[in-house]
């Protein structure tokens, strides 16, 4: 179903004519009730009062309902005289059923019941109970908008030429989230950084009893990630929600915020249960600190527009299980985990690639007393593109040859993580798990104003995951801005695509690279390299075009994928030249540094759009005696 905020009513009408004798269709039905040769037609429409469907008050496109009818004064778990019956939303809002269906004969009255969405497996055999999921990340249309449950319901319906309006009411409840700016924030700031909400605790799957209007099972706890877009409204931040079961309220569930690489939770204030067909909204007060615990206040909305207040909340006791659905990996491709004022682990979303697995996954290595990961001991959460259950290995890394070994665990993946009282990860929950806070590891850049830069894991190594953004040294020294290349230390800026280029001289004359990192050396890109196998589409992003004059026959050249498995985010953002910024979306260049020689080698790497492979050519600039103007990536000093 496509979004839309309208809440008009509207009918669907349907024409049926096709015996009901059909197994797939009627159960076994008493013998004395005999068919008609009058169809049933239908009509449907939302109850305006609800507030749960994603898309409103309409049905849309491909939407699909079942349907039962029972002979009036049977119950759903009693004989069914239409059984699961499918009917889809076409185009000009019409119903189409897979079956054509008639009424009794005579004045016999039919119940009907209908649920959305449509389930093959419906309600069973004697039974009235059908089940019910949501889909834990809601975050695309299609997969919020299956998460709502509705049902309708009409008794005693003789047989007539007017069609049977079934009018549908949701059941579930919705949950939307308002963050409210406190001191020097601002919901334009926050805007800007795009917080990741995720609920965590509630059940995800019940059963609920068609006969009772009641719910009941309700079992797998998860992680369920929002839907929607933030925009600012009256000074808050708003456009994310969740769809949620109707359950009581024990404690156990929360929601965890991702804003700015940190991580923030905030208990649900005191009640007892979410109701079905009801809409909350939990207005947040944001601020950022240390202490990572935020505040709320809900208001249930019933039947518009009644509000009801709730008191603000406050939890000393959140931050002992690490869910990973919050963790975004936008901020950085690292993050490290503190516990008591020390780090005791890393979490990373990196790209494993090996002659045996080839997946992006979601790593952890614990933290040693020098501050450095211990690869060797690495264990792995999740395996996004693999949907066996071999999550919770082990993996070791050998430095030396840049590549792993993983022992494959049994489990599916890790939804979230626990530490116990000495820092060691655990996959179930210990019994006395330690409070930690998971902050993203970033590249922090003092130099000028702070500067951060995203981290991403390749093997054994660790790379910025942009390109460098400075215009003075490591000492604060200011480099020159220079428009015509030349022999003269200094850099280039491109304003409207904020990109930095250098050209040889400031290199020689300073150091350039941030604390604890450096610029590459060749043996750094060929490790790189290798580790991709030399398939340089693991590093691509963005667009890319042919290079003019790199191919003999450029009429056969064709531009090569670029996916961006390893998260590498290398951009086709050109090169200076004596003519200024050229070859942008056709090729990039970086500059390498001789550490034995200390100065810059003859050969650097470049990318281009029709190779799939890294190229190393001249440093100097053709025809010249004074060096290119290229782009910085570090490396992670050891």
């Amino acid at each position: 179903m496509k979004l839309k905020n309208r809440w008009e009513k509207f009918i669907f009408p349907v024409c049926c004519c096709v015996l009901l004798g059909h197994a797939a269709c009627v159960n076994e039905i008493s013998t004395d009730v005999e068919e008609s040769d009058v169809p049933i037609t239908f009509s449907l429409k939302i109850k305006p009062t609800s507030v749960t469907k994603a898309s409103g008050s309409s049905f849309e496109e491909g939407d699909r309902i079942g349907l039962y009818a029972m002979v009036s004064g049977n119950s759903v778990s009693d004989n069914r005289y239409i059984d699961n019956l499918l009917l889809t939303c076409s185009e000009a809002d019409k119903l189409v059923p897979e079956r054509v269906v008639f009424y009794p004969e005579g004045n016999v009255g039919l119940d009907f019941v209908a649920y959305y969405p449509y389930s093959k497996e419906g309600v069973s055999s004697g039974s009235s109970l059908i089940p019910v999921a949501l889909r834990t990340d809601q975050s695309q249309d299609k997969d919020y908008s299956n998460s709502d449950f509705m049902t309708a319901s009409r008794d005693a319906v003789v047989g007539s030429d007017e069609a049977v309006v079934l009018e549908f009411e949701h059941k579930l409840s919705k949950v939307k989230i308002a963050l409210v700016p406190m001191g020097d924030e601002s919901a334009e700031d926050m805007l800007e950084a795009n917080p990741k909400f995720v609920a965590t605790g509630f059940c995800t799957q019940a059963s609920y009893n068609l006969a009772e209007d009641s719910f009941e099972d309700f079992k797998n706890p998860a992680d369920i990630v929002s839907h929607g877009e933030w925009k600012v409204e009256d000074g808050k931040l708003v456009g994310h929600e969740f769809i949620l079961l109707p359950q009581s309220i024990d404690g156990s569930q929360s929601f965890q915020m991702e804003l700015n690489g940190r991580i923030y939770t905030c208990p649900l204030p005191s009640m007892e249960k979410l109701d079905k067909n009801c809409q909350y909204q939990l207005d947040i007060k944001v601020t950022e600190s240390d202490s990572h615990v935020l505040s709320g206040v809900v208001a249930s909305i019933k039947e518009w527009p009644a509000v009801v207040d709730l008191e603000d909340v406050t939890n000393d006791d959140s931050h002992k299980t690490v869910h990973l659905s919050v963790l975004s990996f936008e901020t950085s491709n690292v993050y490290r985990v503190h516990m008591n004022g020390r780090e005791v682990a890393e979490i990373c979303k990196e790209y494993l690639l090996s002659d045996a697995l080839a997946s992006v996954a979601i790593t952890s290595y614990p933290i040693g007393e020098d501050g450095k990961a211990d690869l060797t001991r690495g264990t792995v959460l999740q395996l996004l593109d693999s949907e066996d259950n071999n999550c919770g290995g082990t993996l070791s890394w050998d430095v030396d040859k840049n590549t792993f070994q993983y022992t494959a665990g049994d489990k599916p993946s890790l939804s979230c993580i626990y530490f116990d009282e000495s820092g060691v990860l655990c996959t179930t929950k210990p019994e006395q798990p330690a409070s930690v806070n998971v902050i993203a590891h970033t590249l922090r850049d003092l130099r000028t104003d702070l500067r951060e830069y995203p981290i991403v894991k390749i093997g054994t190594q660790y790379w910025m995951r942009e390109n460098l953004k400075a215009d003075r040294y490591r000492n604060g020294s200011k480099l020159t801005a220079q428009d015509e290349l030349n022999e003269n230390a200094g850099y280039f800026y491109v304003s409207n695509y904020v990109l930095y280029f250098y050209n040889g001289g400031s290199l020689l004359a300073g150091e350039l690279s941030p604390e604890g990192w450096r610029i590459p050396t060749l043996e750094d890109w060929d490790r790189l390299n290798a580790y991709v196998k030399g398939d340089v589409s693991l590093l691509k992003n963005g667009k890319w075009e042919i290079l003019p004059g790199y191919d003999e026959d450029e009429d056969s050249s064709e531009i090569q994928p670029a996916t961006n498995e390893t998260m590498f985010n290398l951009r086709a953002s050109g090169i200076w030249q004596t003519d200024g910024h050229v070859k942008a979306w056709q090729m990039v260049g970086f500059w390498s540094w001789d550490a034995e020689k200390d100065t810059i080698p003859e050969k650097t790497v470049f990318f281009v759009g029709q190779s799939n492979e890294m190229v190393k050519d001249n440093t100097m600039s053709t025809g010249h005696d004074f060096y290119k103007g290229l782009a910085i990536r570090c490396v992670k000093a050891d």
